[in-house]
């Protein structure tokens, strides 16, 4: 008899216990969920560089860029040096600058120019272009 309301007490204290520790887990899913679909802030300032590169070559590398980065391209114009991609349901604007002869700037904008987004979409092509500073752009002929 005595030991009916001991187990009775244990089985209430493992059951409390296994409770409190679920809510801890889904608190945690939230959060993480949460930090997942947060949009971060991206400045400005991280979406424009200047290359020691030739106007023709740095535009070559910022389609091949959004190419290997697997964003989607939606229009491009060689001539003015616009590229138009989407990433993450986004649509972003890639415009080349010539400031010299030698010397190129290239700068990422959003369409909708809200810069809620993650910054690793601008980040991800100026290290493609780094990344692929030397190589030698080639004409392919079909």
């Amino acid at each position: 008899m005595k030991k009916l309301p001991l187990i009775i007490c244990l089985i209430s204290f493992s059951l409390l216990s296994g409770l409190s520790m679920q809510t801890f887990a889904k608190e945690d899913e939230l959060e993480a969920s949460y930090a997942q679909t947060a949009a971060h802030y991206t400045n400005y300032k991280d979406c424009i560089k200047l290359y020691k590169l030739p106007y023709e070559k740095l535009f070559y590398l910022a389609l091949s860029s959004v190419n290997g980065s697997k964003y989607e391209l939606l229009e491009m114009q060689s001539r003015n040096g616009y590229i138009i991609f989407k990433a993450d349901n986004k649509e972003f604007l890639i415009s080349v600058f010539k400031k010299d002869k030698n010397s190129t700037f290239i700068k990422i904008t959003p369409c909708d120019n809200s810069y809620y987004f993650s910054p690793q979409i601008p980040q991800k092509i100026f290290n493609y272009i780094v990344a692929h500073y030397n190589n030698e752009v080639k004409e392919l002929k079909f």
